[in-house]
Parts: C-alpha cells; sequence; structure tokens
C-alpha cells in the first residue's frame, strides 16, 4: 500500500503561476501513483496544497504537526523525521527560489531510509 508524503516550499503562497503548477503536479501524481494515503507537515504552501488536491480525490491524509516552531527540540525536525519514517514514497516541491532546505532535508532523510523520492523545482 503506497503511503505518499508531499513535501514542499512554503513560498507557493506568494507566486500564484508556480502555486497553480504545484497544484497541477500533486493532481497528476495522485492519479498515475494512487497512494491509499497522503501524509504532509500540515504547513501552508506545498502540504496545504497536498491536502486539499488529496480530500478533492477522496484520499486520505495524514497530517504530521510539530509540536514546537522550532527546529529541535522536538519541532520541525522531529516532524520530518516521522513524515520520512511514516511513508514509503514522497513527492518533494521545492520552490526555486527558496531560501530553506526544510523540505529538501525531508527528501534527503527519506532517501536516507530508502524511501522511494521524486524531486521537482517549480
Amino acid at each position: 500500500m503506497m503511503r505518499l508524503a508531499i513535501v514542499g516550499s512554503t513560498e507557493f503562497e506568494r507566486d500564484e503561476p508556480a502555486r497553480q503548477k504545484a497544484k497541477v503536479l500533486i493532481h497528476e501524481s495522485l492519479i498515475e501513483w494512487e497512494p491509499k494515503v497522503v501524509i504532509s507537515g500540515g504547513a501552508l504552501g506545498i502540504d496545504l496544497l497536498a491536502k486539499i488536491v488529496a480530500e478533492g480525490l477522496g484520499i486520505e491524509v495524514i497530517e504530521h504537526l510539530p509540536k514546537n516552531r522550532r527546529w529541535e527540540p522536538d519541532g520541525y525536525k522531529a516532524r520530518d523525521i516521522l513524515i520520512a519514517q511514516d511513508c514509503t514514497h514522497m513527492l518533494c516541491i521545492r520552490y526555486h527560489a527558496s531560501k530553506t532546505y526544510g523540505s529538501g532535508w525531508t527528501a534527503d532523510e527519506a532517501e536516507r531510509l530508502g524511501k522511494v523520492v521524486e524531486r521537482h523545482v517549480i
């Protein structure tokens, strides 16, 4: 059973053309891969788009939220590790001008754990 994590940049909230491209990519990926579950980190940007598109297609969404709004302890790092552990596959969609590497770090962690990861930059 495929458990697809969809992670990416929050900057898509400020760039509507890029946001629409990401939304199409998420939709096409969900149609092609037919995951039973979509896993999200609950942030704005790609996480929110993934939730909206998946729920629109009737796919269950699990959100792993950080306990604290910091990297560690018990923050984004712990949440990102949980996302990487919980999925079988990952779709990482990064914004071309992103100044952070959070979703890239999560994709790196998923690959380290032997998960299938597909990366896109929009």
